[in-house]
């Protein structure tokens, strides 16, 4: 164990530990002692085991309440230890250290820095040197993949302007084409407006399609409307009569035809019997 120095005044409390624990050992004491003049321990105060580098008050490896301890000389504690306990989360070459704690969460003493070690040969320091190569290599190949990823998005962003470029082209050709449309529209529009100013004035229109069809075209007032209506159905109407009067001989052709039969069969039908007669 470590001795209190004499020659210097001592603090109000001591954490008294060895430099190096096995951990396959049983247990481990740590000898808490207390100047009553200055402090006196209370009922929550309590020792937790830390890493030297990373002491958070709430997330301590193993920790225990210091009055659930026997008590030595009315001033000393031994609070007892299993190492087995927290063996899983320390490693040979940490450096760990006993922190009190009282019942506000203040950091009353600390320890010396001690160390943990196995009784036989272990492998921890070469597991550790093994895991911090890889660490290195994953590194390693988290920066290649970061690379892989930017030349991924840089093509993706070579890409997009291509695109972009392609599209701002084709923009430009739609705007041409929406130009030429309204020419078009308004070319017709004006079109419309004269064929209807020279119907209304009673001229005739010509009109030629693109195969060079010729058609004149104009207006027919009322009167003329009629008349063509009437001549139309004159027309009509001579048709249909013509088309029933040629049914009609057409008929009558056939029952002349049916009538002459009879008459060649009765003839026939009557000479015969007069010829039997005599």
């Amino acid at each position: 164990m470590d001795e209190v120095p004499k020659n210097m005044e001592s603090p109000a409390v001591i954490l008294e530990t060895n430099k190096r624990y096995f951990i396959e050992d049983k247990f481990l004491i740590v000898n808490c002692f207390y100047d009553q003049k200055k402090i006196s321990p209370w009922l929550k105060d309590w020792i937790g085991l830390y890493p030297c580098d990373n002491v958070k008050l709430y997330e301590p490896l193993i920790f225990e309440y210091v009055m659930d301890h026997p008590r030595i000389d009315g001033s000393c504690y031994k609070i007892k230890f299993v190492p087995q306990l927290f063996a899983k989360s320390i490693h040979c070459s940490g450096k760990y250290q006993f922190v009190y704690v009282d019942s506000y969460f203040k950091v009353i003493a600390t320890s010396d820095p001690i160390q943990f070690v196995h009784k036989n040969d272990c492998n921890c320091n070469s597991s550790l040197s093994q895991s911090n190569c890889m660490v290195h290599i994953k590194i390693g190949q988290d920066i290649n993949s970061v690379v892989q990823r930017l030349k991924c998005l840089e093509a993706r962003l070579l890409e997009f302007e291509k695109g972009k470029q392609e599209a701002m082209e084709l923009n430009e050709q739609l705007v041409q084409k929406l130009k030429a449309c309204e020419m078009l529209r308004s070319r017709g529009e004006q079109f419309i407006d004269g064929l209807y100013k020279a119907l209304d004035q009673g001229k005739p229109v010509k009109l030629t399609n693109s195969k060079g069809h010729t058609r004149w075209i104009k207006r027919m007032r009322t009167t003329e409307i009629r008349n063509h209506v009437i001549s139309t159905k004159i027309v009509r109407n001579e048709v249909y009569l013509t088309a029933i009067i040629n049914t009609q001989e057409q008929e009558i052709q056939r029952l002349r035809a049916i009538n002459n039969e009879l008459i060649s069969n009765i003839e026939a039908v009557g000479s015969h019997l007069y010829t039997t007669d005599y």
